[in-house]
Order: C-alpha cells, then structure tokens, then sequence
C-alpha cells in the first residue's frame, strides 16, 4: 500500500512539472518583445523661430538599422505641441500657440521606435522674434472733411521698420494709409457722408505682425447747408453798390458767406451775414470788355461752393458797333441813330458828289431837326428821280445788309462831330474811315440853288447844290424795342 502511493506522488509530480514547463514555452512565443539590438534611436536636436505654423515640419527622427519601422512620442514637453509620422519619423508642429518663446523657450518629446534597443530625445529651441501687435483704432469725425484730412494714426507695439498697408476698406477708396508712419487720411471726401457710410471699416496689416488691426471711422451727422448755384443779369454800366441778387441756401440760412474767387476780380461785393452780391466796381460792368462776370461764393457750414453767372446786358451806347454802323445819337427809349464806317462814293472815278442833279430846284427838304433826314431824302428823290447824287447814293445804299440808308439832316449831321472821335475810333476798329469833316452834305435845303453842309470846324456853311466838292456819310434809324 505504501508503496502504491509512492508512485502516485511520482507520477503527479513529474504531470503538475511537465504541465508547467509547456505552459512556460506557449507564452514565451506569444506575449514576449522581441528586442533588436541592431535598431537605434539618434537624438534630434532643432532651433526655430517661434509662432511658426501648423503641420509645419520640424525634423526628422532618424534611426540606424533597418526593416519596418513605427514610430510615436512617447512623451512631450508641453503636451500637445508635436505630431510624429508613424512611418517616417516626420516631427510637424501640432499647436501653434505652444510654440512660444516667451512661454516655452524649449520643447521637448521622447520618440520610441517598436523594437529598437532605445529611444530618442528631441530638443526644440525657439527663437525670440521681435513680435509685433498692431491696435485697433477708432475715431469720430464730422461728415464732409477735406481730401487729405487727418484721421489718426495705426499703433504698434513692437519696434523697428514698419510696412503698413490697407488690405480691405468699406467703402472702397475711402481712406488712404502712410506706409512708413500708419498715419490715416481722407482720400475720398465724398463718401464721408453721414447719409450714405455712416461707418467706414478698414483692416489694417503691419509687416511681421502677429494679426491685423481694425480702424473704425464713426461719422458725426452734420445740419448741413447747401448753397445754390445762380445766374443772374444787369444792365451793363450799373452803379457802384447797385444789388445784383442774393446767394439762396437749401435751409434758408447762411453764416459767413466769402467770395473765394471772381473775374474779373473786385467786380463784386457780398454781405456775409445776408449772401447779397452787389456792384463793386461799375466800370468792369461793360459789355464790350466783360460780358459775362462770375464768382464761387462759399459758406460755414455749407457742403459746396456755389457759382455765380452775371450776365451783362448790352445797352446802346454812343460808339458801339451794332445795327450796321456806329451808334452816334440816342433818343433815350431804345433807339437812335448810326452812321456807316465808310463814305458813299462816286461810281465813276474821280467825280465827286453834288446834292443834285441838273437844274436846281425847289424839293421841300427843308427839316434840319434831328428826325428828319429820311424825309428830306424822300423829298430830294421824289423830285430829282434816278441819278448818282448825294441822296440817291444813301438810298440805294445796302451797307451791311441794310437798306434804309438816307441823308442826315443838318442838327443829324452835328451829332456826328460833336462825337467825332468817337466814331471814328470805332470805324477804323471795324475796318472803315475815319470821317474828315472838311465839306460834308446835309440833307437841308436852304433854297433853290443852295444846300447846307457842315465844314472841318464844325461850323455851318451853305453850298450850290450841284457843287460836286462835298462829301457823303449815310446814317438809318435804329430801334431795339
């Protein structure tokens, strides 16, 4: 019996012994971590700047041996800051805003390879750059400023060379920036309105800054006044301190009005509190020298400028060149009397002129008044008829497209000379002749044999009347009514 049992423990023992030493083997070949030690992790050790990007590529993590290799961080300093390519042992940057100097000057990663006899320490150095932080700016200014108009200026924190420059503006072209100093200025007046852009944006950005900055532009709503253009008339040769008109405002008021400019220059005055223009100097209110006088009037507190167009009347004048000749009388209600630039002539050549005809006669042309020359003229030709005669020559004449020329009248004939210069100035400017005043025919009968003519000294004489010694000026009536 004893002997039985003593083979039982034997053979149990050498069972539990062979049962635990296979149980051994089976999980030597499966849970057990083959090492290699041909595998081996390097170091890596890099400097960058700081605020780099994200997925930007640091370095690579490189080994000696071969086959298939895996990578991963095992562990890293600050968390989160590295990613590693299991494959490649590609380090990448996988939070940018660990990467900073001043808060981590240095970063660090252990890099385990599967397999390999140790891992590697990588070592990242960050550079200090000059970071700099450009501020939001914000400014109120009153709508409508001037082109060039100072808005502020952008501030940095940070030193060196600055490049400032606008990447976006609303409205478009409002604003414009100083490269060098970030100063803001107005490069469109016209969208400053209160009206229409309330509020003007634009992003500002500033090389090697870490962000852009906003600059916002509030517009103050201004009561504004809008000043009105006007065209306006005056007879020429007004007087001084005459009223020409007055400058109108859209709200009816106006402070400080100013001439800023007029041509001709001191033609026009302007009461400041009331925009009343009135005749400065009467002499540049002359037709024939300024027919037109302008002027730009502004306002405080006025939007714009406004124009002002005089238009000057012209207004008869003894000398004026108008209805066909020289203007020598007026009769004071729009009408007058001119006389031609040039004598009437002889067809033939070299024969003077007579005051008629054949055998003298008694026509009934006896007016010497001013008024009645183109009666005297009617009468001289109703009884002379066809000829070459002082009379006939005025009547048949066409001078400037006019045909009712006659004979002036002895006191018709006065005016003449007692503006003679006058007239002949404006006869040679307009290509005639001047009038001599030695012998010159009326259309006054004294009688039958004779007729009065005017002489150089302006005296009154008589003359045969079919004496051919005398000249001939043919005058008409003019009117403008």
């Amino acid at each position: 019996m004893k002997k039985t049992l003593k083979v039982t423990y034997v053979l149990t023992l050498t069972l539990v012994l062979t049962t635990f030493g296979c149980n051994n083997d089976d999980e030597g070949s499966i849970n057990e971590v083959i090492v290699n030690d041909e595998i081996s992790v390097q170091n890596l050790n890099v400097t960058i700047d700081e605020n780099p990007t994200n997925g930007q590529t640091i370095g690579m993590v490189e080994t000696e041996g071969g086959g298939v290799l895996s990578f991963s961080i095992a562990s890293q300093t600050p968390t989160g800051a590295l990613s590693i390519n299991s494959i490649t042992g590609e380090l990448t940057v996988a939070d940018v805003t660990l990467f900073d100097h001043e808060v981590n000057p240095v970063l660090t990663a252990i890099i385990a390879v599967a397999g390999a006899e140790n891992s590697g320490t990588v070592t990242i150095n960050l550079n200090d750059l000059n970071e700099i932080g450009v501020q939001d700016l914000t400014v109120a200014i009153d709508e409508n400023p001037m082109n060039g108009q100072n808005l502020g200026t952008v501030q940095v924190d940070g030193n060196g060379p600055l490049s400032f420059s606008i990447e976006t503006q609303t409205p478009a072209g409002a604003i414009s920036i100083d490269e060098s100093t970030g100063e803001l200025t107005v490069a469109d007046a016209t969208l400053f309105d209160y009206e229409t852009n309330p509020i003007i944006i634009a992003t500002i950005s500033v090389d090697d800054a870490e962000s852009p900055a906003t600059a916002t532009i509030n517009l103050t709503n201004l009561n504004e006044v809008t000043l009105q253009d006007a065209v306006e008339s005056i007879d020429e040769n007004p007087t001084n301190g005459q009223i020409v008109g007055t400058v109108q405002t859209s709200e009816g008021v106006g402070v400080n009005f100013n001439i800023t400019s007029q041509s001709p220059a001191g033609a026009l005055n302007i009461d400041a509190n009331s925009g009343e223009l009135s005749v400065a100097d009467a002499a540049l209110f002359d037709f024939e020298t300024n027919a037109t006088i302008t002027a730009t009037i502004t306002a405080d507190g006025a939007i714009n400028p406004a124009t002002v167009i005089i238009d000057v009347n012209n207004i008869d004048e003894i000398g004026d060149f108008n209805y066909g000749g020289v203007i020598f009388w007026l009769d004071g209600n729009g009408g007058g009397l001119v006389c031609d630039i040039v004598d009437q002539v002889n067809p033939t050549p070299n024969q003077g002129i007579g005051w008629s005809i054949g055998t003298n006669t008694n026509t009934g042309a006896t007016g010497q008044n001013i008024g009645t020359g183109q009666a005297n003229t009617t009468a001289i030709i109703n009884n002379h008829g066809a000829g070459v005669y002082a009379a006939a020559l005025c009547d048949n004449s066409t001078s400037a497209g006019y045909s009712d020329w006659y004979l002036p009248s002895l006191f018709e004939l006065s005016e003449i000379y007692l503006n003679l210069a006058t007239v002949n100035n404006t006869s040679l400017a307009n290509g005639g002749t001047e009038i001599i005043f030695f012998y010159y025919w009326s259309s006054t009968e004294v009688n039958t044999d004779q007729a009065r003519i005017m002489v150089n000294n302006g005296g009154v004489a008589s003359q045969v009347k079919n004496n051919s010694g005398a000249f001939v000026r043919a005058i008409r009536t003019f009117t403008n009514i």
